[in-house]
């Protein structure tokens, strides 16, 4: 099943902008944006360094479940993907072009793709990243995760239930003064 292209511009990440279910032009954008990431980054998300054909046949390959990406002056500078890897699991990875790093483009990806994939029925979102990846792990201990250190690697899980009852506890109006 062919996922969701959803772009929000960086003033409004949570604004959804366009929807597509064309797996071409899903791929069309993860190559682009692979493409585009410095070789930190491309370390970072693909946990190694992988050349231009590498990333372009991942891209050519994928199917992904969803697909969320932040555009900035005409391009994405930023993308979320969700990988289904098993009923009720999905895979999650986050990239950010490094001159757009630490600017919460990451985070904003992050809550906005938790809550659609727990709102489509996944229970576990998971995420494999190398221990120097630092910015990403700060984001998933926020969100509650377990993780289990192996070698170089964090191995991470996400209740996606709880991200619901998180966005539902904040979401809620606060109690009138002396009810």
């Amino acid at each position: 099943m062919p996922g969701t292209l959803i772009s929000a511009p960086l003033s409004a990440p949570r604004h959804h902008l366009e929807e597509s279910e064309d797996i071409d032009l899903l791929r069309s954008h993860l190559k682009v944006h692979y493409r585009s990431l410095g070789p930190r980054s491309r370390r970072l998300r693909f946990m190694g360094d992988p050349s231009v054909e590498a990333l372009d046949r991942l891209a050519d390959r994928a199917d992904p479940e969803l697909v969320l990406e932040l555009v900035e002056e005409g391009a994405v500078r930023a993308m979320l993907e969700a990988h289904a890897s098993a009923p009720g699991h999905v895979e999650v990875a986050i990239s950010v072009e490094d001159r757009y790093q630490g600017k919460g483009l990451g985070r904003a990806l992050f809550e906005e793709g938790l809550v659609i994939l727990a709102a489509r029925g996944f229970r576990t979102a998971d995420l494999v990243c190398l221990r120097e990846n630092t910015a990403l792990l700060h984001l998933v201990s926020r969100a509650g995760a377990r993780m289990r250190m192996e070698d170089g690697e964090v191995q991470i899980a996400i209740e996606l239930d709880h991200v619901l009852d998180h966005v539902r506890l904040s979401a809620a109006p606060a109690p009138a003064a002396g009810a």
